[in-house]
């Protein structure tokens, strides 16, 4: 584990280019306050509540997601003679918190790696609780995907600042009175490539084989194989518009629509010769099918 660790920070230290930070927020409510959604949640209540219960409301928070960052740090990090823990903003963070990536100082990345280690490991109950509190305000959020700080904007563009983006054609939007905000319809968010900045993550030119991310894989294993649905009309189908649950392979439901899985079971006995014994025994047949647009489980 220690020798993978260390790999990939070596790795992606070299391959990794560096951002050129600005903004330099010194404190996370500082970083927030450019994409601060909570006004969102008056008039679009149901999508609200869709991503509250959703992965990316919390891309940080999560216990297995925490807890890894946690290793990363402690494990990784820590051990390497010369490495700072604002490499977890410089790698993880850029998926998991793109506002922390592009604008958080090396003093605010330091207390974010901080936050995360006493959010698991410290002994103090409410410590930890204050931790996870605060790195929530980081979390994926509306205006991470729709606002000017969205990840698919890499692959769109120039974005512009003050300005919400949406597929939809919604006629006289009220984002300009409320929040100041100007709205553009933009296509490229019904487009698979919207989603594969943080869902790919190897550098160009590299094959499914070579970093089998789900991006990759869908691309030359769906796609070149004739498969037409987009990321988004798999995980954003919802009844009377997009789900923002963006559901995946860990909820039952949805991932019963991915596989179609065939049990036979047939009694046999088991021979055991060197003690000249037989037992009751069954011999299972499993047959599995992937219906979905890439490899399963994949995160």
């Amino acid at each position: 584990m220690k020798l993978l660790l260390v790999f990939i920070l070596i790795v992606s230290a070299a391959l990794v280019p560096q951002l050129a930070f600005s903004g330099q927020a010194k404190t996370i409510d500082e970083l927030v306050s450019p994409v601060d959604s909570t006004q969102c949640e008056g008039c679009h209540t149901d999508i609200h509540e869709n991503w509250s219960k959703s992965w990316h409301s919390k891309s940080i928070t999560d216990p297995r997601t925490i807890r890894s960052f946690r290793t990363f740090l402690l494990s990784g990090v820590d051990k390497l003679p010369g490495v700072k823990r604002t490499m977890l903003r410089d790698m993880c963070l850029m998926c998991h918190a793109p506002i922390a990536a592009s604008n958080a100082s090396d003093e605010l990345a330091e207390q974010i790696a901080g936050l995360i280690v006493t959010a698991v490991d410290d002994k103090d109950a409410s410590k930890k609780e204050a931790a996870i509190k605060e790195l929530s305000k980081v979390n994926i959020n509306c205006l991470t995907c729709h606002g000017n700080k969205t990840p698919g904007g890499l692959g769109a563009g120039p974005m512009e600042a003050n300005t919400i983006y949406g597929p939809g054609d919604a006629k006289n939007p009220p984002h300009k009175d409320a929040i100041g905000f100007n709205t553009i319809q933009s296509a490229y968010m019904k487009k698979a490539e919207f989603c594969a900045p943080c869902h790919h993550g190897c550098p160009p030119g590299m094959s499914s084989k070579e970093c089998p991310t789900q991006w990759s894989v869908y691309q030359e294993h769906y796609l070149a194989h004739g498969g037409k649905q987009t990321c988004q009309e798999c995980h954003m189908k919802g009844e009377g518009g997009a789900s923002h649950r963006f559901p995946g392979i860990y909820e039952k439901d949805f991932a019963q629509t991915a596989i179609d899985i065939q049990l036979s079971a047939t009694p046999t006995r088991n021979f055991d010769h060197l003690n000249n014994t037989s037992s009751p025994a069954v011999v299972i047949n499993v047959q599995l099918r992937n219906n979905a647009a890439h490899d399963l489980p994949h995160g």
